[in-house]
């Protein structure tokens, strides 16, 4: 293992040492009392602004390998993002975007007409608000707060008895299924707190939830109407309830054994009045399954929770996510419950608090998971939602603009979340520019190949190289560009809406446990905007190189623009594919190896755990033991079953829990196999476990769901996910499911 680290330090080294004898060979070659000078792209004698100084292959890709050479020093230093690390960085990345900026606005835009001179100057603004957007973001989060040591010293009196307020731990439930229910108020049942109530609030008054309610022994709760939705719910069940901090789950959200032991502690300090905690899901993300790409795609959202949000908590502008988090009862009371204002009641929380001088933190622990968006509509539906409530914020009177007693920096930190949302309209825009050469040779863009070498390149190499170093393999540059293509269409089509008509949509709830689990799904309102402009972009390109259209305003921009298209195009197919929901299982699988025991009869196997999930388990068996006396089973019913018993073996922690266990006529198959030479045989089988009894799930949902520190950060190197993005493409991964 050492002489392997080793190694691959070695070539890191090697690598770097490579590149950096290659850019001194390439300065040593350059006229630096000319050259020197034009790095930000003036000619020092004043004759132009903004244009390179030659022509020659070295001076073009100069600052682009500058570039390179001090990220790899950087990285090679610091593997692991430092403070000053991240600040050499994120002044570069400023640099080269405000160098940029200044290029395009003096040297590239075409303003000979009225036509060419509009399209040049919405373009010119979208890239400015993205360029704004990326250099703010870098800037932002050279910033934040690491909470781990706080919460190790505070959970001590909490764990010891000195700090124990009653906490009332409430679920919001309005269409979710009784079975996503009972996990959830079974794993907030486990948590290691004493002075705890729970409380199910039933939205929908469904007789089936006041049954759970009862079975499990929490508080139920519902009321005769349904206004402001899911803060209406919260609001109506306050004066019920006497705790003095409340915590509150989404419905389908498990926490783990200690999560009030970690963060119950905070509130001793008296100004703290909400703490939040990162949103993590157990199942993967719509994008990661439609393209076959799970266990190497992070979750969309893993970048804001793991990454943006202890940043914000430096400038104390933490967004309450509505779910994972905990309130002081007081101050809550103090801003009259959860604002009403908003779909996204959540956000208007933390601002009141942050308003009133109280303290919202952020502990960046994954202390509970839930289930993220299963279909690719309902993922675009949750964001639509969480932009809309988001922008509506600025048309309310306690908006974070107006609100008193907010200091500059956490309304500069808020404006941040407005700037994210109309990302959407740039996007559009850089999908749709292209054509406007393409069908119609007008030229927007007036840049030669040699200037976008010299001003883009360097940009374009800053964000790809810093993006995923920087948020520790969290997400990269390009998969940024297809989250926000994905979203664009829609996304655009909602800002418009809500700047006209702030409160024209009403809060819908994002389906969960409702997928078709035996066929694919093509979501037609999403593919086709995408595909007329796959169309379009296609016969554009079609048409300007069979006839070698060109126009003489640029003469590069047939070249400019089919770079520009075919980019463009990688990314439309990769989000069509992304549209067609694939089959998944009804339930996640947890990877578990564990030793175990399968009784069939009098005879008994053994083996180890591949996966767990609560209907059943995949199983290595290597040995066996006993008599056979299993039943007979016709070999020709394949929807025969028959009965045995499992059970997980010391040291687990689920160990003297046999469980009821079914496996079908095939799997006798194997386990005869096993029997004939165990000493050469391995036998994988599939179990089910059927009808749980209460106790059995209280203890296999824990098991599941609510250990502690099972739920990974994962981090995945941009190489991955670029060759991930690559095979994706090829395999076209939904169709290949369909077939």
């Amino acid at each position: 293992m050492n002489i392997q680290r080793w190694v691959n330090r070695g070539d890191r080294q090697l690598l770097f040492l490579g590149v950096l004898a290659f850019i001194i060979a390439l300065l040593a070659q350059v006229d630096w009392r000319n050259t020197l000078p034009n790095l930000l792209g003036f000619w020092h004698s004043g004759q132009a602004m903004f244009r390179p100084q030659g022509n020659t292959l070295e001076v073009l890709l100069l600052p682009a390998f500058i570039w390179v050479a001090v990220t790899f020093f950087l990285k090679e230093i610091s593997p692991r993002p430092t403070f000053w690390t991240r600040i050499i960085v994120s002044m570069g990345i400023a640099l080269l975007g405000i160098r940029y900026e200044l290029w395009r606005f003096f040297g590239s835009l075409n303003l000979d007409d009225p036509l060419n001179g509009t399209l040049s100057v919405i373009l010119f603004l979208a890239e400015l608000l993205t360029v704004v957007n990326t250099v703010t973001f870098f800037v932002h989060t050279i910033f934040s707060i690491d909470r781990s040591p706080e919460a190790d010293r505070l959970s001590q009196d909490v764990i010891s008895g000195t700090y124990q307020p009653t906490v009332d731990v409430v679920i919001p439930t309005y269409n979710e299924g009784v079975d996503i229910l009972r996990r959830s108020v079974i794993g907030c049942q486990a948590m290691e707190y004493a002075n705890k109530t729970i409380y199910l609030l039933d939205d929908t008054r469904r007789p089936a939830v006041r049954a759970l309610a009862a079975e499990l022994g929490c508080e139920y709760r519902d009321r005769p109407d349904n206004r402001h939705a899911k803060a209406g719910n919260i609001n109506h069940a306050l004066p019920s309830m006497n705790g003095e901090i409340m915590v509150v789950f989404d419905a389908d959200f498990v926490p783990s054994r200690h999560f009030l032991t970690r963060t119950v502690g905070f509130f001793q300090d008296e100004n703290t009045a909400l703490l939040q905690t990162p949103q993590h899901f157990f199942n993967e993300d719509p994008i990661a399954v439609n393209l076959g790409l799970e266990g190497i795609l992070n979750n969309e959202q893993t970048l804001f929770f793991r990454y943006i949000q202890p940043s914000r908590d430096f400038f104390n502008s933490v967004v309450c996510c509505g779910t994972c988090f905990l309130i002081r009862r007081s101050a809550l009371d103090e801003i009259g419950g959860i604002p009403t204002e908003s779909i996204t009641e959540d956000y208007f929380t933390s601002i009141q608090m942050q308003s009133r001088g109280y303290r919202v933190k952020y502990l960046n622990e994954a202390l509970a998971a839930g289930m993220s968006p299963e279909t690719i509509s309902a993922y675009i539906n949750q964001r639509l939602r969480w932009g809309q409530g988001t922008l509506q914020s600025l048309f309310s009177k306690a908006n974070f603009l107006t609100v008193p007693n907010l200091h500059w920096w956490e309304r500069a930190s808020h404006c941040l979340s407005i700037v994210y949302w109309f990302l959407a309209l740039p996007r559009v825009i850089f999908l749709v520019m292209p054509l406007a050469f393409l069908l119609f040779g007008l030229a927007p863009l007036r840049a030669t190949i040699n200037e976008i070498l010299y001003f883009y390149l360097p940009y374009y190499l800053a964000n790809i190289m810093a993006f995923s170093w920087l948020t520790e393999g969290r997400r990269s540059a390009f998969w940024s560009d297809v989250y926000e293509t994905i979203l664009c269409v829609p996304m655009a089509m909602t800002i418009f809406v809500t700047l006209v008509s702030p409160g024209a949509k009403p809060f819908k709830v994002t389906p969960k446990g409702d997928i078709d689990s035996s066929n694919i799904t093509i979501n037609w309102p999403l593919i086709r905007p995408l595909m007329v402009v796959m169309v379009l972009s296609i016969v554009g390109i079609i048409y300007r190189t069979v006839s070698i259209q060109t126009t003489i305003v640029n003469p590069d921009s047939l070249a400019v623009n089919l770079v520009w298209s075919v980019y463009n195009l990688s990314l439309l197919l990769i989000c069509m594919l992304v549209a067609i929901d694939v089959p998944q299982r009804r339930h996640t699988r947890f990877l578990r190896r564990e030793a175990c025991e399968l009784q069939i009869g009098q005879g008994r196997f053994r083996g180890y755990t591949v996966d767990m999930s609560e209907e059943g388990a995949r199983i290595l068996l290597d040995r066996y033991d006993g008599e056979d006396s299993t039943e007979a089973i016709a070999p020709g019913d394949v929807n025969a079953t028959f009965q045995g018993k499992f059970r997980l073996l010391p040291p687990s922690s689920l160990t003297n829990l046999p469980l009821k266990a079914e496996l079908r006529w095939h799997a006798r198959q194997k386990l005869e196999s096993l029997k004939e030479d165990e000493s050469t045989q391995t036998a994988e089988v599939r179990v089910s476990f059927p009808q749980l009894s209460l106790a059995e799930q209280r203890r296999l949902i824990p098991y599941l769901y609510c250990e502690p520190g099972q739920w990974d950060d994962m981090k995945v190197p941009e190489l991955k996910t670029a060759w991930a993005m690559f095979q994706s493409v090829l395999r076209l991964h939904p169709l290949a499911e369909s077939r």
